[in-house]
Protein backbone atom coordinates (compact mmCIF):
# COMPACT_ATOMS: atom_id res chain seq x y z
CA UNK A 1 0.00 0.00 0.00
CA UNK A 2 1.50 3.22 -1.29
CA UNK A 3 -0.72 5.95 -0.29
CA UNK A 4 -4.37 5.91 0.48
CA UNK A 5 -6.87 8.77 0.84
CA UNK A 6 -10.31 9.45 1.51
CA UNK A 7 -11.28 13.09 1.76
CA UNK A 8 -14.39 14.51 1.51
CA UNK A 9 -15.64 17.92 0.80
CA UNK A 10 -14.15 20.50 2.94
CA UNK A 11 -17.06 22.37 5.06
CA UNK A 12 -16.24 26.38 5.57
CA UNK A 13 -14.14 26.86 8.47
CA UNK A 14 -11.85 24.41 8.33
CA UNK A 15 -11.99 21.82 11.13
CA UNK A 16 -11.56 21.98 14.93
CA UNK A 17 -11.07 19.82 17.89
CA UNK A 18 -9.59 16.44 18.34
CA UNK A 19 -8.20 14.17 15.62
CA UNK A 20 -7.49 10.51 16.67
CA UNK A 21 -4.07 9.00 15.39
CA UNK A 22 -3.58 5.63 14.37
CA UNK A 23 -0.13 3.83 13.83
CA UNK A 24 0.12 0.31 11.91
CA UNK A 25 2.74 -1.87 11.25
CA UNK A 26 3.46 -2.86 7.42
CA UNK A 27 2.29 -5.82 8.57
CA UNK A 28 -1.53 -3.94 10.06
CA UNK A 29 -0.76 -3.96 13.42
CA UNK A 30 -1.54 -1.36 15.35
CA UNK A 31 1.19 -0.03 17.32
CA UNK A 32 0.03 2.88 18.89
CA UNK A 33 -3.22 5.06 19.33
CA UNK A 34 -3.58 8.83 20.57
CA UNK A 35 -5.16 12.18 19.88
CA UNK A 36 -3.69 14.92 18.21
CA UNK A 37 -5.44 18.52 19.69
CA UNK A 38 -5.66 20.68 16.40
CA UNK A 39 -6.29 24.56 18.70
CA UNK A 40 -2.85 23.37 20.46
CA UNK A 41 -0.83 22.47 17.60
CA UNK A 42 -1.93 25.44 15.37
CA UNK A 43 -3.77 22.74 12.98
CA UNK A 44 -6.69 24.53 11.01
CA UNK A 45 -7.82 20.93 8.85
CA UNK A 46 -6.83 17.28 7.98
CA UNK A 47 -3.99 18.34 5.36
CA UNK A 48 -2.56 20.61 8.02
CA UNK A 49 -2.51 17.53 10.50
CA UNK A 50 -1.30 15.23 7.54
CA UNK A 51 1.44 17.46 7.63
CA UNK A 52 1.99 17.60 10.99
CA UNK A 53 2.48 14.52 11.80
CA UNK A 54 4.65 14.02 8.34
CA UNK A 55 6.97 16.33 10.14
CA UNK A 56 6.62 15.44 13.79
CA UNK A 57 6.87 11.47 13.96
CA UNK A 58 9.68 9.99 14.30
CA UNK A 59 11.10 8.20 11.28
CA UNK A 60 11.52 4.42 10.71
CA UNK A 61 14.56 2.71 10.12
CA UNK A 62 13.39 -1.01 9.08
CA UNK A 63 9.48 -0.87 7.86
CA UNK A 64 7.07 1.56 6.59
CA UNK A 65 4.12 3.25 8.94
CA UNK A 66 1.03 3.70 7.90
CA UNK A 67 -0.60 6.39 9.74
CA UNK A 68 -4.66 6.58 10.05
CA UNK A 69 -5.73 9.94 11.00
CA UNK A 70 -9.29 10.12 11.82
CA UNK A 71 -11.25 13.56 12.25
CA UNK A 72 -13.54 13.16 15.69
CA UNK A 73 -15.78 16.55 15.18
CA UNK A 74 -18.98 14.69 16.01
CA UNK A 75 -20.44 16.32 12.05
CA UNK A 76 -17.56 15.22 10.56
CA UNK A 77 -16.15 12.08 9.29
CA UNK A 78 -13.02 12.51 7.54
CA UNK A 79 -10.36 10.12 7.60
CA UNK A 80 -6.66 10.00 5.66
CA UNK A 81 -4.53 7.02 5.35
CA UNK A 82 -1.02 7.54 4.59
CA UNK A 83 2.38 5.43 4.77
CA UNK A 84 6.10 6.78 5.71
CA UNK A 85 8.56 5.05 4.31
CA UNK A 86 11.66 4.24 5.96
CA UNK A 87 14.75 6.43 6.01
Amino acid sequence: MRFKTRRPRQDAGGDTGTYRVQLYSRRAVLIREFSLDARENGICDMEAAEEHLRQTLPPTDSSSLTVALIDESPDRHHFVQFDIEPT
